[in-house]
């Protein structure tokens, strides 16, 4: 999405390290090292960084601050039994380092439906916007009753919600990487991104397009 709008992007992921489409390492990126290196970059005008508990645990972030923290789900069980993580305060203590770093004109992109990060809400400097999949979530009426934003999905569409209505988007049958919206994870993913993208400013036509090609693009 943030190539499409024009920004030569950098990502380092589990997946690898990319340059734009082309990819420069193959295996797993989400690592200091690989981060650092995208933002040394000086051609690079954005960074997406994959973040996961064990490199936070033993190697820290590779930033101070950030515009935009996503943190998608807790998953306690996932997290414990390693580097003396033990319990979920600690599991919690760690995920909420991407939304302590948070700029005060950022965004962090919080899933609704975990109640451990809507508990991170408060910690974040900046703006917080919500994803759900179901947008009858208490958690979201409350968010956009206080003038708030959120990206959820409602009649089949992936909805931009605030205090000012509801827009359409996109339908989920034409993005074909929710399989319709029967793959829940990767529906929620795909509104984690355009939650992300809203926040920098980034166009809805420039948001639809990216969501309804990127499955095509990868093939």
């Amino acid at each position: 999405l943030l190539m499409l709008a024009g920004k030569h992007t950098g990502l380092a992921c589990s997946a690898g390290l990319y340059l734009d489409r082309r990819q420069s390492e193959q295996g797993d990126c989400a690592h200091w090292e690989h981060a650092n290196r995208i933002l040394m970059n000086r051609a690079i005008q954005a960074a997406v960084l994959e973040n996961g508990s064990d490199s936070v645990v033993t190697e820290g972030l590779a930033y101070d601050r950030c515009q935009i923290g996503i943190v998608t789900n807790v998953d306690t069980t996932r997290h414990t039994g390693r580097h003396h993580i033990e319990t979920p305060e600690q599991v919690f203590n760690i995920l909420r380092t991407q939304v302590d770093l948070v700029l005060k004109d950022g965004a962090a992109i919080l899933n609704a439906k975990d109640p451990e990060l809507v508990e991170m809400a408060d910690l974040c400097d900046g703006e917080v916007i919500y994803f759900a999949y179901d947008p009858s979530l208490p958690v979201i009426t409350e968010h956009l009753e206080q003038g708030k934003r959120a990206v959820i999905v409602r009649y089949g569409q992936i909805m931009l919600a605030s205090s000012e209505g509801e827009t359409s988007l996109a339908k989920l049958k034409d993005v074909p990487l929710t399989d319709s919206g029967k793959d829940v994870a990767q529906t929620e993913n795909v509104l984690a991104a355009i939650a992300a993208t809203w926040a920098l400013g980034v166009s809805q036509d420039v948001m639809r397009t990216g969501i309804e090609t990127y499955f095509i693009e990868q093939q």
